[in-house]
């Protein structure tokens, strides 16, 4: 059987990253978050911009897990399980190898249950580009902002009539949990600065900022845009929901996919 093929000088290979990187609270993405080279598992994430794979997908989705239910609600609730068990372990790894975040469209694989919900992710391509010294957060997090949740955010809302903010702000509360649960030791990226500037060093809008309205405590902010789960049956609604706000301690996991 032949060996590995070698790293490109100018390459980071990320599986040299992977052993340790899921713990804690990350626990669970070592089940989910995987780095397979030239799998053909599951589905390519790039069929996701084709408006008919996408809307045969999100079809059989909502009427086999909520019928009868707001086919918009059960779009957006399959949006927070897809950026809950995707984003985490990119922002992760990209941190632990001090890299570009791998997040190509066509070098990742969705894996899905019977009903068509996300369950987890192969990398396909293990190779990547090192960051640069003088790299900001946002030219870190370049690859998974434009060329990954632009297209895919565009066909999700184009099939499905719900807003974009909608699905923004379901990434954006992804990666605020990702800063706040799941990094450990040194932050390599500054993930606040994502989600806390209103515009992008181009001077473009940012679509990721600011997921939550202003509070002084954790324990009693709401999300700015609602993600709709209110619309579906035996879903429990966020707890940060911004129509009614679960507050206390016994608050639920911010993101889906974050217990098993």
């Amino acid at each position: 059987m032949p060996g590995a093929e070698p790293c490109p000088d100018d390459q980071i290979d990320l599986r040299d990253y992977m052993d340790g990187l899921f713990h804690g609270h990350a626990a669970h993405l070592g089940e989910r978050f995987a780095i397979t080279p030239d799998s053909d598992k599951g589905r390519s994430c790039s069929d996701l911009t084709d408006p008919a794979s996408l809307k045969q997908l999100l079809d059989f989705y909502a009427e086999t897990s909520f019928p009868g239910d707001d086919a918009r609600s059960s779009v957006s609730y399959w949006s927070q399980w897809y950026f809950g068990l995707l984003l985490p372990p990119l922002i992760l790894l990209a941190g632990a190898a001090r890299s570009q975040l791998p997040a190509s469209l066509a070098n990742l694989r969705l894996a899905l249950d019977a009903s068509g919900q996300p369950q987890g992710f192969e990398l396909t391509d293990p190779y990547v580009a090192p960051a640069l010294d003088a790299d900001t957060p946002f030219d870190r997090l370049a690859p998974l902002i434009d060329g990954h949740l632009s297209p895919l955010v565009f066909s999700l809302s184009a099939r499905s009539g719900v807003s974009a903010k909608v699905f923004w702000m379901n990434a954006a509360v992804v990666i605020d949990y990702t800063d706040e649960v799941l990094w450990s030791g040194s932050q390599d990226i500054d993930l606040k600065a994502i989600t806390g500037s209103p515009k992008k060093p181009d001077g473009n809008r940012n679509p990721l900022f600011s997921p939550y309205r202003p509070s002084g405590s954790e324990a009693t902010r709401t999300r700015r845009v609602c993600c709709l789960r209110y619309g579906l049956e035996g879903v429990a609604r966020c707890q940060d929901c911004s129509l009614k706000p679960t507050y206390g301690n016994d608050r639920r996991p911010l993101v889906l996919g974050a217990s098993k």
